[in-house]
């Protein structure tokens, strides 16, 4: 299958590896092709070095893939129009329309994180062929594909999306409903929301938030998830806790400016090293 990456940062570039990696013809639409070409091929390079992929899969995936910096060049022939633009709808409206006049027919895969499915399907005159494949951030090292049916997404479209996602080797998880945020986002915004809370109201520190976080309710809930875990604690003790503990919770309409609460000291290059290498030694567990 030929697929087009409309949009390819950091995201887009690595959604392109794995296509192409999956056995795809890919090409990359940037308006910097050159930079688009080494965002791929340093993901590539990335699975190479934590010895997720061999040499010669590396090597094939490599020459499947090519760059343009024109959307209707890169969407020429394509059967499927993977889109990783900025979020703004007008920006995703206009780009994709360009892509789709030389793919009438394309499936479109949006990878927004924010943005209605159903509102981006109307933009581009496509409601049916529309269907959201987002991923999280690190593509190539983070399983779960969030597969949104927009309002008037079609059934077939859906399960060709699905289909797609799991024979690359990734964890297609279906929402069901076009809702803000999705599934990952609102539960991440969620907590967020409590983050900055608890900072704002001199709870704690930024700092013992990500303490409590990434010691306990992450090492937990990444063997069982919470619904998993009121079992385990006893849905009594959940819901008289839940009973004292909800009522007080922030109801933040807006988040301040976040930049107020980012912890963006030290060797940031140095965490991201650690972070990946860390999710691809999960990924050779496996």
């Amino acid at each position: 299958m030929r697929v087009a990456i409309i949009g390819a940062g950091l995201m887009g570039a690595q959604i392109g590896c794995e296509y192409a990696l999956g056995g795809h013809e890919v090409v990359l639409h940037a308006r910097d092709p050159e930079a688009a070409r080494a965002r791929a091929d340093a993901g590539l390079a990335m699975l190479a070095g934590h010895g997720l992929r061999t040499a010669q899969q590396i090597a094939e995936a490599a020459r499947r893939v090519t760059t343009a910096a024109d959307p209707g060049a890169a969407a020429d022939g394509a059967q499927l129009v993977v889109e990783s633009l900025p979020e703004s709808l007008a920006v995703k409206s206009v780009v994709l329309r360009a892509a789709l006049a030389a793919a009438p027919l394309a499936i479109v895969a949006t990878n927004t994180s924010s943005l209605s499915i159903t509102a981006i399907g109307d933009a581009v005159g496509a409601p049916e062929r529309t269907v959201g494949t987002h991923y999280l951030n690190p593509p190539l090292l983070m399983p779960p594909v969030e597969i949104v049916a927009g309002e008037r997404t079609a059934p077939e479209t859906v399960a060709f999306a699905r289909d797609t996602v799991a024979a690359l080797g990734k964890l297609p998880v279906l929402v069901e409903r076009d809702v803000p945020g999705f599934v990952w986002n609102r539960l991440q915004f969620a907590l967020v929301r409590e983050c900055v809370w608890l900072v704002e109201q001199g709870v704690c520190s930024a700092e013992t938030v990500d303490v409590v976080l990434r010691e306990g309710l992450a090492r937990r809930w990444r063997r069982v998830g919470p619904f998993r875990a009121m079992a385990l604690g006893g849905v009594e003790t959940w819901n008289r806790s839940g009973a004292n503990i909800v009522p007080a919770l922030s109801r933040a309409e807006a988040l301040p400016d976040l930049a107020r609460f980012a912890l963006a000291g030290g060797d940031l290059a140095a965490d991201a090293r650690a972070r990946d290498a860390a999710l691809a030694r999960e990924l050779r567990d496996r």
